[in-house]
């Protein structure tokens, strides 16, 4: 395993980066507040399985994060890291009618963060409506112990936008987290 403060080679120390997808295909843009790209990516299809190779600045493969199927509504996906292809976290999304909930653990097991939305669509609309929404969701981050840790902001306009803001990760790596965080925005995407 690398350092505890990178994924892969990339390393984030900011406090906030914004998630972009491309108007009309499943491309995304991972920038920081000041509009610089840090992070790019796009949906990749092969062999029934859905993969988003992530890329730093300068077009060097960073992580990627692999689905079980194409079309993965509830389930599990790995972040793997590029350089050693070894997982680096396993992001497991869990579905009701009344929210979303992911939780961002290790591959030991070693849960890091969950993320619930917390969307306040009230009764009926809480039901079928909700899971097939196209409205982005908010999400609270939080650590194990249940400390706030961030959010995750989603933003509609004609390109689906979440703001990923890490405020406090304690004993967790920011690189990590925010990894987890912008996969989580990626994949909520689409």
């Amino acid at each position: 395993m690398t350092g505890r403060g990178d994924v892969g080679g990339w390393s984030f120390e900011g406090r906030e980066c914004t998630v972009r997808k491309h108007l009309l295909r499943e491309e995304f843009r991972v920038t920081d507040p000041d509009g610089n790209t840090l992070l790019t990516t796009e949906r990749k299809v092969a062999e029934g399985r859905a993969t988003f190779p992530f890329r730093d600045s300068e077009g060097d493969a960073v992580f990627r994060v692999d689905s079980g199927q194409t079309f993965d509504i509830e389930g599990e996906y790995t972040l793997v890291k590029s350089e050693t292809d070894e997982p680096e976290l396993v992001l497991s999304r869990e579905l009701d009618f009344r929210r979303h909930h992911w939780t961002i653990d290790r591959p030991d097991g070693e849960r890091i963060a969950e993320l619930s939305s917390r969307r306040g669509i009230a009764g009926a609309l809480n039901t079928v409506v909700d899971v097939f929404s196209p409205f982005p969701r908010t999400f609270t981050v939080t650590a194990p112990n249940g400390e706030h840790v961030g959010t995750i902001s989603g933003r509609l306009s004609p390109r689906t936008a979440y703001d990923v803001r890490i405020e406090r990760p304690g004993a967790i790596p920011r690189t990590t987290l925010t990894a987890g965080a912008v996969a989580v925005a990626v994949l909520e995407s689409v």
